[in-house]
């Protein structure tokens, strides 16, 4: 009965460690199975939104929100100026928040003035938005 129970036991572990060793993701009765592997991908994690981070958000109404052409109108305006590069915009309602990122060195005061500059034309560009912008510096 021990030796039973041992190779149950063992059995269990082998099991629940052969997990999707393909790469790929399946789906079986609704239910998607993902790899934890890159598949030596690199994610570029500054052009994901709000809205394709977490597909899972549920929709009662029927109708699906969908910023991204204030996403890309922004992203447009940050790039259009030639020292800052667009980060992760976020849309919640009425409110937006763009991270824009400039490759120098800067003080506070150069932040600031460079946020209160790009804040100035984003504000042109999407007027029914309350922007936030924070510009940070590039180090890559």
């Amino acid at each position: 009965m021990k030796k039973l129970s041992i190779f149950i036991l063992l059995l269990a572990f082998i099991a629940g460690c052969n997990q999707n060793q393909s790469g790929k993701n399946e789906t079986r009765d609704g239910t998607t199975f993902i790899s934890n592997r890159l598949d030596r991908q690199e994610y570029n994690t500054r052009d994901w939104t709000m809205d394709s981070q977490n597909p899972n958000f549920l929709n009662f109404n029927g109708n699906q929100v969908n910023n991204s052409t204030d996403i890309d109108k922004a992203k447009q305006v940050i790039d259009a100026t030639s020292e800052y590069q667009s980060g992760p915009i976020w849309i919640n309602g009425r409110d937006m928040w763009v991270t824009a990122y400039k490759r120098e060195m800067m003080s506070d005061r150069e932040r600031i003035e460079a946020e209160a500059r790009l804040h100035k034309k984003l504000i042109k560009a999407l007027p029914r938005y309350h922007i936030d912008v924070k510009v940070q510096e590039d180090r890559t």
